[in-house]
């Protein structure tokens, strides 16, 4: 070992401890963070939904919680009852029996948002309204259903907000929230796409500072270069070359378990800002399921059937193209 060497080594274990209670600090803000995350998670929806009977009120919040009320008067008195239960339906509503949805809940003006429908008049107009405003007129089939893609509408162009859009063909009338985000598209995809730049770019450079990347890199060559001698000692049955490397095999994997620490340690640094960073934008944005790219190309599960592509897939895309481009750039691979 040379005198390079074992300076490196002193000055790596004098941080240690330091770095120690960064972990463990970094743990503890981590739970924290979780603690908070978790229920606004939870409360992110892709759609609303709403319907009401005679004597009965149902309100969906999809993906969340279904809470149904049902009140009947007897001829003696009167009973009330209450019932909680998970929900994971789409993004619709419902009134007196009719149901429909939007292919999304959120979306910038000028985006095309197709309704699905049931349970309507049969043969009948079906109205579209934006915030009490007529936005379009659609046909119910010989079912009372709207679908295949026939009746959609386009975002108007208002200011960013929540609206009311309402289906009603006069005898029903469901109504779902849509949410018009701040920025939209382009804009919005090239926010995230810097966003997970940036957010990759501080993780090569924490594990520049980190890893030691010499002896990572110098553990790898000689793993590799034990399992080739070991390979070859096997095929060859060389039994007293086996016990040998045998003996060595238990301190290497140890080291090589003492080196690979160091990126778990890279782990615990970054990952409560990237879990913050990434929460403040889908909320900016307008939630976690809110379109932010468009393409051309029908990637399975990554692009939707009209060609947008919700923010975190286009998150992961992004960060993964750039992680893997800045890990060559600036050498921190192994």
């Amino acid at each position: 070992m040379n005198a390079a060497e074992k300076a490196r080594e002193v000055r790596h274990s004098r941080v240690g401890g330091g770095r120690s209670l960064l972990v463990a600090f970094t743990a503890a803000v981590v739970l924290a963070c979780l603690a908070m995350a978790i229920p606004a998670l939870a409360l992110s929806t892709t759609g609303v939904s709403a319907s009401t009977n005679t004597g009965a009120i149902t309100v969906t919040i999809t993906n969340t919680v279904t809470i149904t009320s049902t009140s009947a008067s007897t001829s003696t008195g009167q009973s009330t009852s209450m019932s909680t239960s998970t929900s994971q339906s789409t993004s619709s509503q419902s009134a007196a029996g009719a149901k429909v949805s939007l292919s999304h809940t959120s979306g910038g003006p000028g985006e095309k948002i197709i309704i699905t429908a049931s349970g309507f008049l049969v043969n009948h107009s079906i109205f579209v309204t934006f915030n009490d405003t007529s936005i379009g007129t659609c046909t119910a089939n010989s079912a009372g259903e709207l679908t295949g893609g026939g009746c959609s509408f386009l975002v108007p162009h208002v200011a960013s907000g929540s609206y009311t859009v309402a289906v009603s063909d006069g005898t029903n009338s469901p109504a779902i929230v849509f949410k018009i985000p701040p920025i939209t598209v382009p804009e919005s995809t090239l926010m995230v796409t810097m966003t997970s730049i940036g957010l990759s770019l501080v993780t090569q450079l924490v594990t520049r500072r980190v890893v030691n990347l010499e002896a990572e890199r110098r553990m790898r060559a000689e793993v590799s270069a034990f399992n080739k001698e070991k390979r070859e000692a096997t095929l060859a049955k060389d039994k007293a070359k086996l016990e040998k490397l045998k003996k060595r095999e238990l301190p290497m994997r140890q080291e090589q378990a003492k080196v690979s620490t160091a990126r778990l340690k890279v782990t615990a640094i970054t990952f409560v800002p990237l879990l913050l960073v990434y929460y403040l934008m889908a909320s900016f944005l307008g939630g976690f399921s809110v379109v932010v790219a468009n393409s051309s190309l029908p990637i399975p599960y990554l692009v939707g059937g009209d060609g947008t592509m919700a923010l975190f897939w286009w998150y992961m895309l992004s960060s993964f193209t750039f992680s893997t481009l800045l890990t060559k750039l600036l050498h921190t691979g192994t």
